[in-house]
């Protein structure tokens, strides 16, 4: 039996609009604060909380639009509705003797051959009343065919348990009520031999004889009953006796205790020894082995043919659990999502947890995230899946899901982002921080914008992601000017990335002269024609969609800063010619040397690599440039590079001197997070 959808309507941040989230075994919630993540939750406790005070509803808990007010209204009205699958009767298994006869009666089909679910709703509604509250109906039932609704009975609903863990909580006295309700649910369900219980009494009773033979105990409790008499005079509770509390095995067992060794004392160390991570940590460990031990009820296990356990086994156990990293160490992290992965394996459980950190989230599969989000101005909640390309079909399909899903997982940080700028590659990473945080004299951390390097591939694919969450982006790739498939190859693959995404072609095509562009020859066209080819730059750009001019952002960055980036070499340093010294020394003479012309043509060709053109649309300065792009860019780190140059950048100077298509991004940037700022 598993939890696969749950559908809200009217429920605190949820509008009327259905908003219907869907579940793996294990699902991650994530989102901004605020965003609905614990509102989620705890619709889930108004149906399966253990406790009357988990499942009572208040007034609070029915939305009310922006700018009314609940006691404006007659009345209000919510549900909170959960399906269930059942996988197990696809195939054999024990676990159909247990959850499938139970539910049997209520399940519901589609469409012949299909599988079965079930569909139990929470109906509640808010009315006025004479009481300040007003008045709260609510009713929880099974939903059949034609919506038609029948009461669920108190056992039936037992079989589906919660286990929800707030994100504010105090481990210690969290750890308490574990051990007087996991732990000891545990020991209770023990079923203990009736031999055992009476030889625990009887040696418990010999105990409390012992101790009161005890000199210095008796006088202690007789002179408690003696002082008592002179207080209290009446004849009920006249008797005041000190006896020994644990008198048979229930009792004795909420004595028991956890404890942990070795330890530096030599001692053992009681839980709230222990920090707050740890008890953390052990709280899980507690959650795994009661589900567990319910597993191994389930299934039978017996001792010399006697069943080991007694427990009421619910036919599932979800774990709700916010915010599993506070109070962890960033290294524990990962025995976490283990532990709750190992909890979500069992046949008998499931997990939903939510997370702000980009550590938690990228250990889960991207299949498995739910991102929660405010909308203006309603300020409701809605969720989204994150969409992957399509796994199969193709081999390019495989390859761009495989490419997508690594990336989204080495950068999870943009699910938490204002703003994501898609960039080539490491210089992307280290530039337009560096230039983003100098515009706008904030850290970008703080900007909340994340930088992402894609190496200009699958590019329409993270566009239908960030698009689909509404996380605005601004893309930067590499024109690549006469390389091969570089220039219009570039603005024919950007502009068919559009149209990949939804931009309708004809729009996206059309000329000044009102008619539409031949796509499929884009790439053929001339280079030379530089005025077009700067239009539709300035058409894309429109699109968020910019372009490192003429090659790439380390080719921009070395001719906007030339002296900076031959100022981080050493002395014997840099390009060199044989029989002709350092090109620092030669490059400006005029006329040129034949050797240092030869290394501008064999650096010319290294820079436009193999299949690329002769650098005719360069200026001779470019072309000079090469020399150094070959020795920083092709043959040394990149990283390093630009990390030394900007030491001898000056704030003022890269402002002034800033490639032209940078400071064109900068200004969307700012527009962007403006627009972001107006929203919060």
């Amino acid at each position: 039996m598993r939890l696969s959808k749950v559908i809200i309507s009217n429920f605190r941040c949820y509008g009327s609009e259905e908003t219907s989230i869907d579940f793996e075994d294990i699902t991650t919630f994530i989102g901004s604060n605020s965003s609905g993540k614990s509102a989620a939750l705890q619709a889930l406790t108004k149906l399966f909380g253990e406790t009357n005070a988990e499942k009572m509803l208040e007034k609070t808990d029915f939305y009310v639009p922006q700018n009314e007010v609940l006691e404006d209204s007659e009345k209000r009205e919510l549900y909170i509705e959960a399906n269930f699958s059942f996988p197990e009767v696809e195939g054999e298994s024990d676990e159909i003797q247990y959850a499938v006869p139970t539910f049997f009666e209520h399940f519901l089909v589609d469409k012949t051959g299909e599988a079965p679910y079930l569909r139990i709703r929470l109906e509640a509604s808010w009315e006025q009343g004479n009481t300040p509250d007003g008045l709260i109906e609510s009713r929880i039932v099974y939903v059949s065919t034609n919506d038609v609704t029948t009461k669920i009975s108190q056992s039936d609903l037992s079989q589906i348990k919660i286990i929800y863990v707030p994100a504010i909580r105090n481990p210690s006295t969290l750890l308490r009520n574990a051990t007087g309700t996991l732990l000891w649910r545990v020991l209770k369900g023990i079923n203990w031999s009736s031999e055992t219980k009476e030889n625990i009494k009887n040696q418990l009773k010999e105990a409390e004889d012992s101790l009161f033979e005890e000199a210095g105990l008796e006088r202690v409790r007789s002179s408690l009953k003696d002082h008592w008499k002179m207080y209290y005079k009446d004849a009920r509770y006249s008797e005041a006796n000190i006896r020994f509390n644990s008198t048979d095995l229930d009792q004795l067992i909420k004595k028991f205790e956890v404890d942990f060794m070795p330890s530096v004392t030599q001692k053992a160390y009681s839980m709230d020894s222990l920090g707050d991570g740890l008890r953390s940590l052990f709280y899980l460990s507690l959650v795994d082995t009661f589900l567990e031990i319910e597993q191994q009820a389930l299934e039978g296990s017996k001792e010399e043919g006697a069943p080991v356990f007694n427990l009421q086994i619910p036919a599932i156990t979800i774990l709700a659990i916010e915010e599993p990293e506070n109070h962890v160490s960033p290294h524990l992290l990962g025995n976490i999502i283990l532990n709750l992965k190992r909890i979500a394996s069992k046949k008998n459980s499931q997990v939903i947890l939510t997370s702000h950190t980009a550590s938690i989230v990228k250990r889960v599969l991207p299949e498995s995230i739910r991102y929660f989000s405010i909308y203006l101005p309603e300020l409701i909640t809605k969720v989204k899946k994150i969409i992957l390309p399509l796994k199969s079909g193709s081999p390019e399909n495989e390859e761009a899901y495989k490419y997508v899903k690594e990336a989204v997982r080495a950068y999870p940080e943009i699910y938490f982002s204002k703003l994501v700028i898609l960039g080539e590659g490491d210089s992307e990473e280290i530039i337009i921080p560096k230039i983003i945080e100098l515009e706008d004299e904030k850290h970008i951390d703080s900007l909340s914008i994340s930088v992402v390097p894609l190496g200009g591939r699958h590019v329409n694919h993270f566009w239908k992601l960030l698009s689909e969450l509404d996380i605005p982006f601004i893309t930067l790739l590499d024109l690549d000017k006469e390389r091969y498939g570089g220039g219009w190859g570039r603005v024919k693959y950007a502009l068919e990335q559009l149209i990949e995404v939804g931009v309708n072609r004809d729009n996206l095509l059309k000329m000044s002269d009102g008619a539409l562009a031949n796509l499929n020859e884009m790439n053929k066209w001339d280079e030379k024609n530089v005025g077009v080819q700067q239009a539709w730059i300035k058409l894309l750009e429109g699109f968020n969609i910019f372009f490192s001019d003429p090659l790439d952002l380390d080719f921009m960055m070395l001719e906007a800063f030339p002296v900076a980036y031959k100022s981080i070499l050493r002395r014997n340093e840099g390009p060199y010619i044989d029989g002709d010294g350092k090109v620092v020394d030669i490059e400006d003479e005029d006329p040129p040397q034949t050797s240092y012309l030869e290394r501008v043509t064999l650096s010319m060709n290294h820079t436009l690599k193999k299949r690329g053109g002769s650098g005719e649309t360069y200026s001779d300065h470019q072309k000079k440039l090469m020399v150094w792009y070959d020795y920083f860019f092709l043959q040394r780190g990149k990283p390093v590079t630009h990390r030394l140059a900007l030491l001898h950048i000056t704030d003022d100077d890269l402002k002034t001197y800033l490639p032209d298509p940078l400071k064109r991004l900068l200004s969307k940037v700012e527009q962007i997070l403006n627009g972001a700022e107006k929203e919060d």
